[in-house]
Formats: structure tokens, sequence, C-alpha cells
């Protein structure tokens, strides 16, 4: 589907306040990401690989509770790579599946816009799943707050989050 590429070939941005938190649970690759193995991300206590693994669960999470945040326009951000390059793929389509669930695009007129429309819902989209990742990062960061041992010796930690 050419709606699915397109999407697929954006870049999400985060605010880099939660650079720290995402840090905190992410094993940092640098330019090897993806190369290192879940045994070495379990030896350090991290949960997450790569920094879109945990971009996907925030966002989810931010799905599940109904919770965005939008990205504040002055606010410094960083950008992660294409969700095309994103793993397991089918995990990253069902996130977008359920991002356009929760837009307000007319999919009955869809096939009907212009490519200046289509462009402008595509990046509609793209912001609302940063909206979405954006309150996820802030139950997490909020949990971490309340409780940090939440998150200490807690395999669970980030399924047991999903059920607050």
């Amino acid at each position: 589907m050419e709606l699915l590429k397109r999407i697929k070939d954006r870049a999400p941005e985060y605010d880099t306040k939660y650079e720290q938190l995402i840090a905190k649970f992410t094993l940092m690759q640098g330019g090897r990401a993806g190369t290192a193995t879940e045994a070495t991300a379990w030896k350090q206590g991290k949960f997450f690989s790569t920094k879109y693994e945990i971009y996907i669960y925030a966002s989810f999470l931010g799905l599940k509770s109904n919770y965005r945040i939008p990205v504040d326009k002055n606010a410094k951000k960083e950008k992660f790579i294409e969700m095309r390059s994103w793993h397991p793929s089918d995990l990253t389509d069902y996130l977008i599946m359920a991002v356009l669930a929760n837009s307000e695009i007319d999919f009955n007129d869809f096939e009907n816009y212009d490519e200046l429309k289509v462009e402008k819902e595509i990046l509609q989209l793209r912001k609302l799943l940063e909206e979405y990742a954006n309150g996820g990062f802030d139950i997490i960061r909020a949990k971490l707050d309340l409780d940090p041992s939440f998150f200490d010796n807690n395999d669970n930690c980030f399924i047991d989050l999903l059920e607050v």
C-alpha cells in the first residue's frame, strides 16, 4: 500500500527532555544500532536494545492510556531512523494502524485528496504518533519519579506498566 510505505518513510522525533529516560532503559548503540546482543542488554540491565524499541513501547503505552502530549515547537528534538527500518516490521504496522484508527482521517475522501493534502495528512499522522510516544514517555517518567523501585529487580516492569 502506497500510504503505508509513505508513512514508514518518516523518521519520528522525540523531545530531548526524555533522552536520559531513554538511555536509562536502552542499550545505547550509536552507529552500531542493533548489533548488540540480548545478552549484552541483559548484562547491562537494559530492557530495550535500541532507542526505537522504547519509542514503539512508549507509543503503545500512550495509545493504550489515550494520553498524548504535543511536542513543543521550541523543544530540542531528536529523530529516530525511518519507521521502515524498525523491527519487527509487523509490530510497526500495528502501531501505524493504531495511530490511523485514532486519527481524524476520513478514508472515504482520502483517495480524492491531491498530493499536498495527502502530504499534510501524513505529517499529521507522524505528529499524532509523536504525541502518543511523548505521553508514554511521560507515564514512564511519572512512574519512575513516584516509585523508582518499580523498575528494579522486576523483569516484567514494562508489562506491568501496561496494566496500570
